[in-house]
This record gives structure tokens, sequence and C-alpha cells, in this order.
């Protein structure tokens, strides 16, 4: 019964366009509650805050709370991953020592042309002092990696060997998508006056992978030989709401068995909305 009342009530506030203050007890000793306010749902369990809002959270001195924000929705200013990140990348330290020159060249891009796109749509931060200028982010998103050829040429990859598939000179952009489960783990040191130092590392899972090029746009048959897991470290400065980050995997991004070596790298922005 008491589960009834309290679903029903917090279905009552998620809809209710009232500004007054309404507080629902989760737990006889009230540590765990939902408030509404202004347009504005908290949900407090345990001490963790979990804020549905579109507008910024307001901080109290001294408080020691852990915040969760769905990116994009609410984001605190101790908060340093961005809904969206955009940058360049690019792969070092490569070793092609199996293969001959033409399988060389292929894999060579254009790091200018090859771009990264992350989202991360959830993050959560925890602060590690009671002015917050020490902090703990955690996020949870996706990251899209396109790795454009430099050369008119696309890559098969059969009975073991990496096989290159030359292109008509009429094709605009050959490239490989890589998509990752991404997870960034950072500890934030908010200097002053918005300017902050981050620095950690980064689980990327593999999702999926292919070869294509257009025009017109054709996917090249067949999977990409690649680690499914990638550990890496990253880094981040920036003032307020813009920040720089770089990103290195010291993991190999091909399976073992390719006997090619090379290394993930990324740098760009970090954009807030």
């Amino acid at each position: 019964m008491r589960r009834t009342v309290a679903i029903f009530s917090l279905l009552a506030i998620l809809f209710s366009t009232t500004t007054a203050q309404q507080v629902i007890p989760l737990d006889a000793k009230g540590e765990s509650s939902v408030t509404a306010v202004d347009g504005k749902l908290n949900l407090s369990v345990a001490g963790v805050d979990f804020t549905f809002s579109g507008e910024k959270k307001q901080e109290q001195s001294g408080s020691k709370k852990s915040s969760f924000s769905f990116a994009g929705m609410n984001m605190v200013k101790t908060n340093h991953l961005a809904l969206i990140e955009l940058g360049s990348n690019f792969t070092v330290n490569n070793s092609f020592d199996k293969y001959d020159g033409a399988v060389k060249e292929a894999l060579n891009f254009s790091n200018y042309k090859s771009v990264v796109c992350t989202i991360n749509l959830m993050t959560m931060n925890v602060p590690l002092n009671p002015k917050r200028t020490l902090g703990f982010t955690m996020g949870f998103g996706f990251a899209m990696e396109n790795y454009t050829f430099a050369n008119k040429v696309s890559l098969k990859y059969e009975n073991g060997l990496f096989d290159v598939i030359q292109l008509d000179e009429s094709i605009k952009k050959s490239k490989i998508n890589i998509n990752y489960i991404h997870i960034p783990l950072l500890f934030d040191w908010n200097i002053r006056k918005g300017f902050f130092i981050s620095a950690g590392g980064v689980l990327d899972i593999l999702m999926g992978s292919k070869l294509s090029y257009k025009k017109p746009k054709t996917t090249v048959e067949g999977r990409l030989p690649l680690n499914p897991v990638q550990v890496g470290v990253t880094a981040r400065i920036g003032w307020n709401r813009l920040y720089a980050f770089a990103n290195y995997s010291p993991l190999n991004m091909y399976r073992k068995s390719t006997e090619i070596s090379a290394n993930r790298m990324s740098v760009g922005v970090g954009l807030f909305f």
C-alpha cells in the first residue's frame, strides 16, 4: 500500500504544474525522499541526489552530496563531462611488419578528415572536499570514430590477412567507422574562477565497425579484427563550460593475430548544452 501511494504521488509531482514545494519521504528515517519545486524533480537516495531539470542545480555551501545528471539537463559546474565532445582522431606507433608497401600505404589516414564524436548520456559527480575544489566524475555514453583513408582505397580482411581494394578516383571518401560504449572516469581539480584540470581513465567497449566509401555509399563486407576492449588515459583543461581534451589508448587497436600495431589517440573540445 505504501509503495502504491508513493508511486501515485510521484506521478502527481511529475505532471503537476504548481510551483509549491512537495516532499514525499521514501523511508521512515527521512533519508530518502522525492521533492518537487518550481518545475524541478529531485530524488534523494542515501545521500545521493538525482535531479531532473533543465535548470542549473543550486549548491549548498559546504555540501558533500553527490550529484547525478542526464547530460544536457542538469550540468553542475563541477561536472567536467560535456554532453558532446568533438575532435580529431588518429593512430600513433603504427607498425605493419607483416605487410608489403601497398597495405602499409592503405592504412594511412587523413587526420583532418578523421573525426570522433562522443556523447555522454549520463554523468555522476562526487565532491571529495566541502569546497568542491576536488571531485570525481564518471560518465556513460557512446564514442563514434571515423578514420578516413588518405588514399582512394579500402580494405578487406579475409583468411587472417588484409587485402587492399583500389577505388575509382571519383570516390569522395573512404573510411572506417568504429563505435564504442564509452565510460570515462575523471579526477577533477577546480582551481579558481571556473578554471579546472581533469585527468583519469577511459574504458571503451567495442560495439561494431564497418568499412564504407561514397559516392554512391557502399559498405565493404566482412568484419575488422579490432580488439573488443580498449583502456586509455584522458586529460582535460578548461574554463567554465568549455574545455579541451586529449585521449590516448596504450592498447593495440587491432587483434594480436593481425600483427599490426596501432594506438588510438584523439584531441578536441567538449561542448555543454
